[in-house]
Order: structure tokens, then C-alpha cells, then sequence
């Protein structure tokens, strides 16, 4: 039977595309991946990005977390620069940037952008499933892809997962949640209501809808107050809704918490609808994603601890600075608490919490890096995400254009590097002041 020229192409496509190479491969585009592939591609590192998605952005994208949650300047200069500092400006070239607030549909553009211009080869609609490790450098990772599972090789690999997957296929140690009973902050859908007449909004008396609110919807009351912003005339943006108790590794559990967090944003809609003037026909858009605050945290050469927060600790091999004071969210449900840093003063974030214990070709960056649980409520938001993205980006560069491993490379040279990429290190400050 003769075959068709389309079935044929399928099969050479199959047959003849098992395996990508590269120096770097990055897994996980979200904002911390992003940074890591675009810094490894500007320092000359042949480099792939792996989603599961088939956009990037992460948390900022999927999740509509559309705002950076950065900390206080010190003697009024931002602390955390380059790649950050960079995206930022990017997104206000589509005018879709102010006070920190920016439109998740927008950041996919400017992190296409940014990968097309350095040339990081995109692998989306991809799902690593395996990796494959030889004593304590791993050999290649497997991939689900539509046309069947593929192979990627890299000389370094970050996992950039969020959940540090990657760390965990390939058997590295990792913590979850507290000390005490590893329970985890809460997850949260982020949600927009559109439709919404803005002159009569601005009729409306908050504290009273507040303290409805609390009588009608106690679950979502955590808070104290109806929390919103309003990106767009017409629509506001909600981080209102907490599921607890939840693993967010669990696949039970994740499909409760994305069943119990829709409901909620219906609540919520329902409530405006009932009580806001103005909302009486708005509508709802729910994020792709759950906002995941905590799961695995990676096992590093060194681990980030509060006291290192909150005391403004600073080291030798840092790779970045912030201000970012500790946002925990009540395991158990109700309340936050936060932590702050000494005013005027900022701590620093070591390379050797990137380096995963027992491997030698393997790098954590975002959420999931080598921290306490009480320290991972600081690192966790977008901003330092991206400067622990960038250190990781160019750490695995350097080991690749070497040939040696992550332990190995100078980290004097790296933050050289990092430097000339704009980041702000202890030692370009002392420059400035």
C-alpha cells in the first residue's frame, strides 16, 4: 500500500530527531529559567529551554502573578539589577508596566524576545520524565514530546522546575515544607473579573464589603480585607483565594486544590456581583496555573537559613543581593507573616546554594533552591528568582565553555561576569558608594 508523503515526513521526523545537544539545557520556563537560558546564551553557551507549556513566563504567565514583589532600595538605588532591571524596561517598551504591575499576556512576548535574540533554542510542549545519571554528573535528560520520547544532552543542567524535578528524577536530597510536620504555605489561583464599570467602583465602601465578605466567604478571609489591584480600567486582579493542607507534589492533592481554588473564584465573582457597584455583570478569567508557593527545596553545598535573612548575612561567593523580607503564609490557614531586613541593609545569595549535593553538572534556580523553609519565603518571589536565574545562567555557561564542572569554575570569574551582565554584587555596590 503506497504511503502518503505526509506519513512519510512523520516517520523521517521521528526517526532522525531522537537526541538535541548543547552546552546548557535549562529545564523550566518560568522566570527563573528564562533568565537562566538568556544569561547562558549571552555569555556564548549553545543553550536549550524545556517547558511543558507552550509559552514562558511561569508564575508570571501561567499563575498571573503580574507583579514584581521586590524589596525596599537601599540609599535609594534598587538593589536587584541586570536581567531583572532589563525585563522590566522590556515590558514597559509595551507599555503594559507600572508600580511594579505588569500584564502576564505581555511578559510572554518580551521572554520570546529575549530568547530570540540570543539565540536560546525553545523545546516547548516538552516534559522531562527521566534522567539519566552516571556517578555523580548527570548524562542526559528523557523528554515527552508529542512525537514520542527524546533526548537531550548538555554538558550543565539547571533545574529551573520550581518543584525541582530534575534534582529529585535524578535522586539528589531535598526538604519539604517545615521542620516540624513538612507541611507547606498554601496555594493560591490568581483571577481577574473583567467587565467592570470603573466610575461606579469607585462608589464602593471597602471596609463594609470587607467585613461582608468575612461573614459570607470566611474561607477566604485570611487576609483581614478584600485584596485586589486594579490593572486596567474594567478589570481587577485578585490574589484572594488559599487552599492548605495541600501537597502541591501530590497529584490528589493538586487536582483537589485546583478543583477547591476555581470554586472559590466563583465564590468570589458570585460575591461581587451580590455587593459591588459596578461588577453587577462582570466575568471571570482564572489563571492557567496554581500559584505554588513552596514545595522541594534542593539540598545545596550550602543552605540559606532566616538568620541569613533577616541578618543581612553577606558572602564570598555571592551571586546576587535583595531586600526581600520573609512572606510566609500560615501552613495551618489563616495568617502571614512577615519578616523584615535590617533598613538600609540587603543579604546576599551564595553560589553554593545553587550547587546540588552529589552532583557536579547540576544547578537549582527559582523557588526550589538550597534553603530553610522560614529563608525560602524571601527567595521565592519573581524579582530574586531571576537574579538567582542569572547566576545560574552564567555559572553553567562558564562550566561549559571549561569543560569542567560547577564546583570548578572561579567563582571571582563568575561574578565578573555577572557583573558586566549588570547584576548588582557586594563588590559592584562598593563601586558605587
Amino acid at each position: 500500500m503506497m504511503q502518503s508523503k505526509e506519513t512519510e515526513r512523520g516517520r523521517a521526523m521521528t526517526e532522525d530527531s531522537k537526541s538535541f545537544s548543547a552546552d546548557v539545557a535549562v529545564v523550566g520556563g518560568g522566570v527563573a529559567g528564562l533568565a537562566a537560558a538568556v544569561s547562558a546564551a549571552r555569555e556564548g553557551a549553545d543553550t536549550y529551554l524545556i517547558e511543558h507549556y507552550g509559552f514562558l513566563g511561569g508564575t508570571a504567565t501561567a499563575a498571573f502573578v503580574g507583579r514584581f514583589q521586590e524589596g525596599p532600595p537601599v540609599k535609594g538605588s534598587p538593589v536587584i539589577m541586570g536581567l531583572y532591571q532589563e525585563i522590566c524596561e522590556r515590558l514597559q517598551g509595551y507599555d503594559v508596566y507600572r508600580d511594579k504591575h505588569f500584564d502576564p499576556e505581555m511578559m510572554k512576548y518580551v521572554a520570546f524576545d529575549l530568547c530570540k535574540e540570543t539565540g536560546v533554542k525553545l523545546l516547548l510542549h516538552a516534559t522531562v520524565f527521566q534522567v539519566d545519571v552516571s556517578r555523580s554528573r548527570i548524562d542526559s535528560l528523557s523528554v515527552a514530546s508529542k512525537q514520542g520520547p527524546r533526548q537531550v544532552k548538555a554538558h550543565t543542567y539547571i533545574d529551573a522546575t520550581g518543584d525541582g524535578t530534575v534534582s529529585a528524577l535524578a535522586g539528589a536530597e531535598f526538604d519539604l515544607g517545615r521542620q516540624a510536620d513538612g507541611s507547606t504555605q498554601p496555594m493560591t489561583l490568581i483571577f481577574q473579573l473583567g467587565n467592570i464599570d470603573h466610575g461606579r467602583l469607585k462608589t464602593a465602601d471597602w471596609n463594609e464589603l470587607s467585613t461582608t465578605l468575612r461573614k459570607e466567604l470566611k474561607e477566604l478571609a485570611y487576609r483581614g480585607r478584600i485584596f485586589f489591584h486594579e490593572w486596567v480600567e474594567g478589570m481587577l486582579g485578585f490574589c484572594i483565594s488559599h487552599v492548605s493542607g495541600l501537597n502541591a507534589l501530590d497529584i490528589e492533592d493538586l487536582t483537589e486544590a485546583e478543583i477547591k481554588s476555581r470554586q472559590q473564584a466563583l465564590e468570589v465573582l458570585r460575591f461581587f456581583r451580590r455587593h459591588v457597584p459596578g461588577c453587577e455583570r462582570c466575568n471571570l478569567i482564572t489563571a492557567t496555573d496554581l500559584g505554588i508557593r513552596e514545595s522541594r527545596r534542593v539540598t545545596g553545598d550550602y543552605v540559606l537559613t532566616r538568620e541569613d535573612v533577616i541578618g543581612c548575612r553577606k558572602f564570598e561567593d555571592s551571586i546576587g543581593c535583595s531586600t526581600s523580607w520573609i512572606d510566609m503564609h500560615n501552613p495551618d490557614g489563616k495568617g502571614v507573616l512577615h519578616e523584615l531586613v535590617t533598613p538600609e541593609d540587603w543579604f546576599e545569595i551564595p553560589y553554593r546554594s545553587l550547587l546540588v549535593k552529589g552532583f557536579d553538572n547540576l544547578l537549582v534556580a527559582g523557588r526550589c533552591i538550597s534553603a530553610t523553609h522560614e529563608a525560602q519565603g524571601a527567595i521565592r518571589v519573581m524579582p530574586t528568582c531571576i537574579e538567582v536565574g542569572q547566576g545560574a545562567g552564567v555559572a553553567a555557561a562558564l562550566a561549559a565553555k571549561e569543560r569542567t564542572t560547577t564546583r570548578e569554575i572561579s567563582t571571582e570569574n563568575l561574578q565578573k561576569r555577572l557583573v558586566a551582565q549588570g547584576a548588582n554584587l557586594r563588590e559592584s555596590r562598593a563601586q558605587k558608594e
